[in-house]
């Protein structure tokens, strides 16, 4: 994504999730189940009459047509392709029924894993999995004692997949523990927890999120040690790894690895248990969310010891309320609602309308029908007396347009102005630009500090980018001591000293002017 835009390939690969949310989606969810179903999806097809058969089976009832056009439609948006296995038959009719199979894509099982567990999700506790910490420690000191002798002497195959293991086992602990801290600040935000509700919290969070606490506090900082050890051995360890036959992609790129193979995927690893320069690691961090949910059980426990002698809050009102309405018959319920609430069915109001012409013929629709003109009396004080003719409403199109053209104006003079910018594309040194031209530079500028957020360096640049009619115009700053940029103008003169400042614009107009 570049610029706050979407590429055609992005978008299309985001397509693949539109199966879910469209109007046929329990369809199409089953159809992709069957696909998905077991650990054989990869390896087999299906025909469109064997889909509909299964289907059938799992009492799920659609004629083969609209299964082909389901098929049709999720091959498109890439959750599925075309097989390229031939098809066996022994008739034309069994060819003609056969003859389009269908498999599962890498990108289609990857987002029907990812619904299936979204719809599965419940807002359930989950232990955190601190039983890999042992684990991680024992991979984390194999490798290094690996690193320390002659690697050449150690299978690769052997290398790869301990450092798949820890790897394997390093996400399970961090998927644990941030699911656990979801869970743990949705309750700890609740101030309405009752007596023995905060009892159960209370007792089932001090022991366990102590006993957490105190393993990572116990192997934190053998971690941290080891991985210092271990950091210059990383990349040959990688690259050991990686030796080997491997597979090559149909555009000559390397197929990608287990995670933990490539040097770059340790800085994860490291950041977790050791940190990064001006960065808490987040088993510190872990620590300090733990400190945190302590003082929300000491905000609850006196709110339950200030409230002993009253109600606080409405949720016990609402509990008994959801209690009545369970247990009464459609009209109670209906009393109960407009007691409760307020709400009660529609009031139709009628009056003598004075229709100039025709009237208005009751099976038109309400939106291209005119606006009935109600009295002022009825609008202001509910008096339906006659009282004459309603007055006329006010006319304001007239100001609408005149906004309008007025904002059709300034956006000509901002279009203007961001081309005359634009024909100054380049490091920009000695420039005389108009007000407006000026105006519209110090806006992008403006924002490329803003969005920068720290100090410019020479190898980091801060950037602003805004979208004319036929492109993107953009600014670059970066510090150049030594630099001056001038701006001449009409109002004056503006010189900013130490900056590199460059123009760019991505225009079919640019191009066209600068060919010719």
């Amino acid at each position: 994504m570049a610029g706050g835009v979407l590429d055609p390939r992005e978008r299309h690969t985001l397509g693949a999730l539109r199966y879910a949310v469209n109007e046929e989606a329990a369809s199409y969810l089953a159809i992709m189940g069957l696909f998905t179903t077991g650990m054989s999806g990869f390896l087999s097809d299906q025909s469109a009459d064997e889909v509909t058969d299964r289907l059938a089976e799992q009492g799920f009832v659609l004629d083969r047509d609209a299964v082909d056009l389901r098929l049709s439609y999720l091959v498109e948006h890439g959750n599925l392709a075309r097989s390229p296995r031939e098809a066996e038959a022994r008739s034309v009719r069994e060819y003609l029924s056969n003859r389009a199979r269908y498999q599962l894509t890498q990108r289609g099982e990857l987002v029907h894993r990812q619904v299936e567990e979204l719809l599965a999700h419940s807002e359930t506790a989950r232990e955190v999995s601190s039983e890999m910490l042992p684990g991680i420690l024992t991979g984390i000191e194999e490798l290094a004692g690996i690193g320390h002798r002659r690697i050449e002497g150690t299978d690769s195959r052997d290398v790869a997949a301990r450092i798949a293991t820890l790897f394997a086992q390093f996400e399970v602990l961090v998927s644990s523990t941030r699911q656990f801290y979801s869970y743990l600040t949705q309750v700890l935000s609740r101030f309405d927890l009752g007596r023995d509700e905060f009892e159960l919290f209370k007792s089932a969070l001090l022991d366990y999120l102590q006993r957490f606490i105190d393993e990572i506090s116990r192997y934190t900082p053998q971690v941290a040690d080891r991985l210092s050890e271990l950091g210059p051995s990383v990349s040959a360890l990688c690259a050991w790894a990686n030796a080997g036959e491997r597979l090559v992609g149909v555009d000559g790129s390397q197929a990608r690895r287990a995670t933990g193979l490539d040097p770059a995927d340790w800085a994860s690893l490291r950041t977790w248990f050791v940190g990064a320069p001006g960065r808490r690691s987040d088993a510190e961090n872990v620590r300090r969310l733990a400190t945190d949910a302590m003082r929300s059980l000491l905000v609850n426990l006196r709110r339950i010891a200030a409230g002993a002698d009253r109600q606080q809050g409405r949720y016990s009102d609402l509990v008994r309320l959801a209690g009545w309405f369970d247990t009464a018959d459609d009209d109670r319920a209906h009393e109960l609602w407009a007691a409760t609430f307020g709400l009660y069915s529609a009031r139709h109001l009628g009056f003598g309308a004075d229709d100039e012409g025709d009237p208005v013929p009751a099976t038109r629709s309400w939106w291209q029908a005119p606006a009935a003109e109600v009295p002022l009396s009825l609008r202001l004080q509910g008096d339906r007396t006659p009282r004459g003719r309603a007055g006329a409403r006010v006319d304001y199109s007239a100001a609408k347009r005149a906004r309008l053209f007025e904002r059709e104006q300034e956006q000509r003079r901002r279009v203007a102005a961001l081309r005359e910018l634009a024909s100054h594309a380049g490091r920009l040194g000695d420039v005389r630009l108009s007000d407006p031209a000026r105006t519209a530079f110090l806006d992008l500028f403006a924002q490329a500090l803003t969005h920068h957020g720290s100090p410019l360096m020479a190898d980091r640049c801060a950037r602003a980018a805004t979208r004319v009619d036929d492109g993107t115009i953009s600014v670059e700053l970066r510090s150049a001591p030594g630099s001056v940029v001038a701006i001449s103008g009409p109002s004056g003169r503006l010189v900013l000293r130490d900056l590199a400042i460059v123009v760019e614009f991505d225009g079919s107009e640019v191009r066209r002017r600068a060919e010719a």
